[in-house]
């Protein structure tokens, strides 16, 4: 049973912060130490020096931080629990308008294995350690979990939709044009109503997995001193989102190849060709566009090589038998996509990287910008970049309800949340 509450928010005072746009910012694992500074330097109140915090003892800072602040009334707290809906609007790749429509609340955690709340994408210790410290610092969430649930109705959205008739408490356009809107929902008869049309669903993650997790170990660590189920670090801030509404945009998530010895770029052709199909395009549109049609009936990606001019446009041989490259009982599902046959076969079997090697990140850099990939592999910092269509929603429920994992940063759900519009203060 999925456990949504409302909660008193903690948010910046208008008294103080006029411009809300110069305290908000991306989530924490998207920030190049340039944007840090750069945000920091908007305003001594920049949320980043909450979520990235510097200095000798980084967490302790953020907890000074965060007390100063709430002294001096820079953030305040509403009296009365609330929801926030919370609308984005933005443009796609191929310039449509789209606005996606969700609302920031309480989720009580749940493990894993319940089904309730369920994982698509696999994690590391470091980022979740980091996230761990940061939490038992603050006891606040500062960034929401981005969460999907799936209602063909759109019945939650009928609920609140006409509150949003009304000025949002803040709006604020970022440098890249999207449009985010808050506004806050008190009506007891809405929330109990949006509760009871939530109760039966799952919530797939679809960002902020290492966060999730670290609010469970979280929980788990102060549960041995209170096992009320009721206390604050049984929840976490969440953004929840119908995954069939129309404003839900997934692009992909591409990778390049670095630092490998002895690289041979006619080598990883020739070795591929077991596995691939390979064709050549000299022009970029032409590569792209087939990328997009072949992609439509078979697993297929895209590659430029250092010492090689043209596009290679890889599409897996029918011969191949998949299984064979996964531990026994991995669902078919799993085995298709795009993302999973580029690192079992290509990356383990090609380039001979291992999955722990991958982990490390020692020769696969992610981007979620296709621009700067390749701006990457034109300055010789990459010796192969990929380029994949983007996984299908449809195809990330199968992946979380097989019970079965994607490699890290398989999905980019388009836009990224922000974060300081509210926060939850344990």
């Amino acid at each position: 049973m999925l456990d949504v509450r409302p909660f008193r928010g903690l948010y910046y005072n208008p008294a103080k912060v006029s411009h809300i746009a110069d305290v908000i910012a991306p989530p924490y694992d998207v920030i190049s130490p340039d944007q840090r500074a750069e945000l920091a330097h908007r305003s001594p109140w920049n949320v980043v020096r909450l979520i990235l915090p510097d200095g000798e003892d980084p967490y302790e800072q953020a907890r000074q931080t965060l007390a100063s602040w709430i002294q001096d009334s820079v953030l305040i707290q509403d009296q009365e629990p609330s929801i926030y809906c919370y609308y984005q609007t933005f443009h796609t790749p191929e310039g449509e308008e789209k606005t996606r429509k969700g609302f920031l609340c309480l989720v009580r955690l749940e493990d894993y294995e319940k089904g309730v709340i369920l994982p698509h994408e696999s994690t590391l210790s470091s980022p979740k350690e980091d996230r761990l410290k940061l939490l038992r610092a603050c006891k606040t969430n500062f960034s929401p979990i981005f969460g999907l649930y799936s209602d063909p109705s759109q019945r939650v959205e009928s609920l609140i939709e006409a509150l949003t008739a009304a000025p949002p408490r803040f709006q604020a356009e970022d440098e890249t044009g999207i449009k985010n809107s808050l506004w806050r929902i008190t009506d007891d008869s809405v929330i109990e109503q949006l509760q009871k049309a939530l109760a039966d669903h799952w919530v797939l993650i679809a960002d902020g997995h290492h966060r999730y997790e670290s609010c469970l170990l979280y929980r788990n660590e102060m549960r041995t001193g209170n096992s009320d189920p009721e206390a604050p670090y049984e929840f976490t801030l969440m953004f929840l989102t119908n995954i069939d509404h129309p404003g839900i945009q997934v692009l992909p998530y591409n990778r390049g190849v670095m630092n490998l010895q002895r690289f041979d770029a006619s080598a990883v052709l020739k070795s591929a060709g077991r596995f691939f199909e390979v064709r050549e395009f000299e022009d970029r549109e032409a590569a792209e566009n087939a990328l997009s049609k072949e992609g439509k009936i078979r697993s297929t990606f895209l590659a430029l090589l250092q010492s090689m001019k043209s596009f290679y446009l890889f599409t897996l041989k029918s011969r191949v038998k998949l299984e064979e490259f996964y531990p026994e009982g991995t669902p078919p599902a799993v085995q298709s996509l795009d993302v999973n046959i580029l690192h079992r076969i290509f990356i383990e079997q090609v380039l001979g990287i291992t999955e722990a090697e991958v982990r490390e990140q020692k020769y696969i850099k992610y981007y979620k910008d296709a621009k700067e990939e390749k701006k990457d592999f034109e300055a010789g910092r990459l010796q192969i970049a990929f380029f994949l269509n983007p996984t299908r929603v449809e195809q990330v429920v199968g992946v979380a309800k097989g019970g079965a994992k994607m490699p890290q940063k398989s999905t980019f759900f388009y836009p990224k949340l922000m974060t300081g519009f509210v926060t939850n203060k344990h």
